[in-house]
């Protein structure tokens, strides 16, 4: 079993800081990285990770 300090994102490879459980929860991707992948193009198909989704925890809405 891996610890948080080996914990690699399994989208873009970088470190998370997540607790175990956490990482587990968000697929061993940053929560940023598991919206891009799962929930940021459902509403609007094909749209950038650039643009906005709509949904109020977007990463790109900030």
């Amino acid at each position: 079993m891996s610890d948080e300090n080996d914990q690699a994102c399994q989208r873009c490879g970088e470190t998370v800081e997540l607790s175990q459980d956490d990482y587990e929860l968000f697929e061993r991707i940053h929560p940023e990285c598991f919206h891009y992948a799962f929930e940021h193009d459902l509403n609007k198909p094909g749209i950038s990770v650039d643009e906005d989704c709509g949904d109020p925890a977007c990463p790109s809405g900030a």
